[in-house]
Formats: structure tokens, C-alpha cells, sequence
């Protein structure tokens, strides 16, 4: 175990190991990263063998952000030197208002499209269920976007870990942190071992709090539990199915968004399967501890999921998984990227989203280590703007 590191990285998950593979890359290589549990673990926002990657936000910012991200993305494909995304478009439909959610909304999304001109093809609802093994309902409007895809989040962890490790780094699992030093100068273990550090990079989601409350500096966060699952589809309709976002108000205490995927993997027996998922959690679920959070699925979260995808897509066969992912979440659904001290930097407040930035998460964070700015404006994502600060 070593004593002292040019630069700690507390998670290994998509934030840690993508800021770990950057700093390889800028021939960084004293560098040691602690994970509590496993990397990129079940229990973490990171698991999982899939993410969505897109241009379409209804905030410009974001956009252009997300554009910046895919430019990364390509660049991160080359170093892999293999695909780690698929890109199959994705289709935003449902009902049109203008009031954002977390994932913004039909108009705005259209709005900054044609600002930025972003291709996309404006789809009526029968077009939809022409096109999509979709029952869209006949007031429903989509917006496809072609150049958008899904992120094969499994291989991107694999290919982080390998360059990681090429680099020298030392990748510690099993090896939870209890305390990060008052300056920002060095942690210490579970089992009080201390390692110093010229910098500490923070990246652990939702249990970060823990860890910053003492040295008061931790963001405004809540904890939100998000299920999402595998179904198993007809395999005559397994090349049909699109990637998707439906927008439907909240009703009662159906929070109305959902999310799917294309067919990219299949059961152990071999049939196709999709992801879908719930995109919102009750209030009541919504926790600031993360040993608080719920591990199973609510019943009656499974019936509004189940329902959604048996009566609103053709096709669907089996529910055969079910997982409850935690999302770290900001009131104003952005991250938190940001140096709190001139030794401490900090990535957390994900909100289901942070995986299609992940390499210019990776590359701000490394270069907020290096003692440097991040190459593009982030005052978004500033830990001093009123929506974070406790």
C-alpha cells in the first residue's frame, strides 16, 4: 500500500477511471485510485453494458457540451482502437410542452436542434408506428435524431482499466476511504493507513457527500434510485426497435418518462433483449444518505415499467432483470466539476446522464489535477452556483 501518490483518485467508476486514463495519457503516472467495492460495481451508477450518447438537449449548453463529449468520444475510439459506441439515432416522442424535465422537452430540444443544426427528423405519430415496433398515441410527436446511439459502457470501462494500467496506475478495489485530509493533501483508509497526495480527485457519486460534509465542502445533493430492466422481445421485431425517449406528463403518481433501448444483447438462452427504464423516482424514495437508499425495486414502480412496455411497444415478451441504479442528483439536474481547493477537485451530481460526457469529464478532471483549467467553459458545472451550495 503505498505511503504517497502524485495524484488519488477516491471511485472507480466512469468519473475515476475515465480521469485516470487521461492522466495516463498526459504521462501522469504515479497516480493510485481507491474503490470501496469493485470497479464499476452493481450497486454503483456505472454498471451496466449500455448508456445513450446525443446532441439533443434543450439547454445549448449542454449541446454543445455533448458535442465536445463526442468529439472526445472519437478520439477515445482511436486510442481503443475499437468501436465503443453504436450509433442507431434515437427518437424523443411523446406529448409536446414546454415545461423541461430532467431530460428536457420535444419543443426546446427542437428549438436548439435548428440554432445549432443539429440533423433530425420531425416524425407525426403515425410515422412513428410505421417506422418503430412503438403505439405512440395519436396526439404524439417525435423528433429523431440519426447521428445519436448507445455507449457500450461495459467495454469503455474495460478499455479505461487497460489504459489505466498501462500507465502504471495502481487500481486498489476493496479499499474504502474514511477521511480526505482538511487541505485536500491526502486520504486515509478505512483500516487508518494514510496515503498523501499532491492532489485528490473525488469521483465516488452518490457517497462523496460522506466524505466532503466534514470538511464543508460538500454540494447539495439528493439520492434518487432508478430501476431499470431487461425484457425480453420478439425476434422478429429485434431489428426494429429504436433507442427512445418518451415525454408524458406526470400523472397521479406516474411520473410519466421512460427510456429504451435497440436490441444489444441477448439472454443467456439466447433470445433478444431490451433495456428500458423509469426516468424519475418518488419523492418519498429520494434520500441524502446513501446507505438509505432502497436496493429493491418497488412494486409498484415494476407495474408502471411493466405496463409502459407491454402496452406501449409491440413485441414485448419478459421482464428478466430488474436493477435499482443510484443517480446522484442536483436541483438543477447539471454536474458538479469543479477544483474546491488548490489540492481537492470534485466530480459528483451525475443525474442519470454523465456517461455520454464521460471522456471530457475524464480529460476536466485530469487536467484540474495537473493544476490547469478544463479546455471548454464549465461554470455550468461550478460548485458555487446557488442550485448545489449547502
Amino acid at each position: 500500500m503505498p505511503v504517497k501518490a502524485e495524484v488519488v483518485i477516491v471511485g472507480g467508476g466512469m468519473a475515476g477511471l475515465s480521469c485516470a486514463a487521461a492522466l495516463g495519457r498526459r504521462g501522469v503516472r504515479d497516480v493510485v485510485l481507491l474503490e470501496a467495492k469493485t470497479l464499476a460495481h452493481a450497486r454503483a451508477s456505472s454498471f451496466g453494458e449500455t448508456r445513450m450518447f446525443r446532441e439533443m438537449y434543450s439547454d445549448p449548453v449542454l449541446c454543445r457540451l455533448a458535442q465536445e463529449a463526442n468529439r472526445l468520444w472519437r478520439q477515445e475510439e482511436q486510442h481503443a482502437g475499437e468501436p465503443l459506441r453504436e450509433t442507431h439515432g434515437l427518437l424523443f416522442y411523446g406529448e409536446s410542452w414546454d415545461e423541461e424535465t430532467i431530460e428536457g422537452s420535444i419543443p426546446g430540444a427542437r428549438r436548439v436542434m435548428d440554432e445549432q443544426n443539429i440533423p433530425y427528423e420531425a416524425l407525426s405519430a403515425k410515422e412513428i408506428a410505421e417506422r418503430f415496433p412503438l403505439k405512440p398515441k395519436a396526439d404524439f410527436t417525435g423528433l429523431f435524431e440519426p447521428t445519436a446511439g448507445a455507449v457500450r459502457s461495459d467495454k469503455v470501462i474495460a478499455h479505461w482499466r487497460r489504459t489505466a494500467e498501462q500507465a502504471g496506475h495502481r487500481l486498489l478495489e476493496g479499499t474504502p476511504v474514511k477521511g480526505i485530509d482538511a487541505d485536500g493533501g491526502g486520504v486515509t483508509l478505512a483500516d487508518g493507513h494514510h496515503i498523501a497526495a499532491d492532489q485528490v480527485v473525488v469521483a465516488c457519486g452518490i457517497w462523496s457527500d460522506l466524505l466532503l460534509a466534514p470538511l464543508g465542502l460538500s454540494p447539495k445533493l439528493e439520492i434518487w434510485p432508478m430501476l431499470w430492466a431487461h425484457y425480453t422481445v420478439d425476434p422478429a421485431l429485434a431489428d426494429r426497435y429504436p433507442q427512445w425517449f418518451c415525454f408524458q406528463r406526470e400523472r397521479g403518481d406516474d411520473g410519466g418518462l421512460y427510456y429504451g433501448f435497440p436490441v444489444l444483447s441477448h439472454t443467456a438462452d439466447g433470445r433478444p433483449r431490451i433495456k428500458a427504464g423509469i426516468d424519475w423516482a418518488p419523492k418519498e424514495l429520494r434520500v441524502a444518505e446513501p446507505n438509505a437508499m432502497c436496493s429493491e425495486a418497488p412494486a409498484r414502480l415494476l407495474e408502471l415499467l411493466d405496463t409502459f412496455l407491454f402496452n406501449e411497444l409491440n413485441g414485448v415478451q419478459e421482464r428478466v432483470e430488474t436493477v435499482m441504479s443510484p443517480y446522484s442528483m442536483t436541483s438543477d439536474v447539471n454536474f458538479v466539476l469543479d477544483r474546491l481547493t488548490p489540492k481537492l477537485s470534485l466530480f459528483a451530481g451525475g443525474s442519470g446522464q454523465a456517461f455520454k460526457f464521460a471522456p471530457l469529464v475524464g480529460d476536466s478532471l485530469a487536467r484540474l489535477a495537473c493544476g490547469e483549467s478544463p479546455a471548454v467553459d464549465l461554470s455550468c458545472w461550478s460548485h458555487q452556483r446557488e442550485a448545489v451550495r449547502a
